[in-house]
């Protein structure tokens, strides 16, 4: 399904600043294409701006009218497909704003989420095992993580490995969210837990 255009965050611009922005999405957007060549799949209408980061030799593809404008001081979406298999998929209209998604296998945020300053990975990083120093082959866990449609996700929440988020649920400010989430919730806490039933 194509996103309505009409319904964009960008008709509420006055004209000149939204053509200053369609501007600069498309120097972004084309900037990237050029960098990461059949690494990088873009939608029509994403919105972007010099503070889009976006690294590692994995697949990162972002659906039609997603808006990854961050704005704020030191603010900075970053999306880094870690390794060569990674791949991190942006569904249409999905907003993030100071994300940081890291990703070794599949980090997917759904269509319409609106994700801020928060931090989804797929990978503990580094090993748990209790001989993580002095064995470089110890296991490292990776798990996708998957936001259904319409989730929010606040700022300083993290997504750990192995998380899915119910359709429509919201995580809270600082929630560390380390088992899934079912659909039309409020998560809060570390480790996060429904508060509310937004049902």
């Amino acid at each position: 399904m194509t996103p309505d255009p009409s319904s964009s965050d960008l008709d509420r611009l006055d004209p000149v600043r939204r053509l200053a922005l369609e501007a600069l999405s498309r120097a972004v957007v084309e900037a990237y294409r050029a960098l990461r060549g059949d690494r990088i799949r873009f939608g029509r209408g994403v919105v972007a701006n010099h503070r889009l980061i976006i690294k590692g030799p994995g697949m990162v593809e972002i659906g039609d009218m997603a808006n990854l404008f961050a704005f704020g001081t030191g603010r900075r979406t970053r999306l880094v497909a870690r390794t060569p298999g990674a791949r991190i998929v942006i569904g249409e209209n999905a907003r993030l704003n100071g994300a940081e998604i890291h990703c070794d296998t599949l980090v997917e945020v759904g269509p319409d989420c609106i994700v801020g300053q928060a931090l989804l990975i797929d990978t503990d990083m580094h090993s748990l095992a209790p001989d993580r120093r002095t064995n470089p082959d110890a296991p490292v866990r990776t798990e996708p993580v998957i936001l259904e449609r319409a989730v929010w996700v606040a700022r300083g929440a993290s997504i750990l490995p192995g998380v899915r988020v119910g359709e429509g649920s919201v995580v809270g400010h600082g929630a560390v969210v380390t088992t899934d989430v079912p659909p039309g919730v409020v998560v809060a806490g570390n480790p996060a837990r429904v508060v509310r039933d937004l049902g």
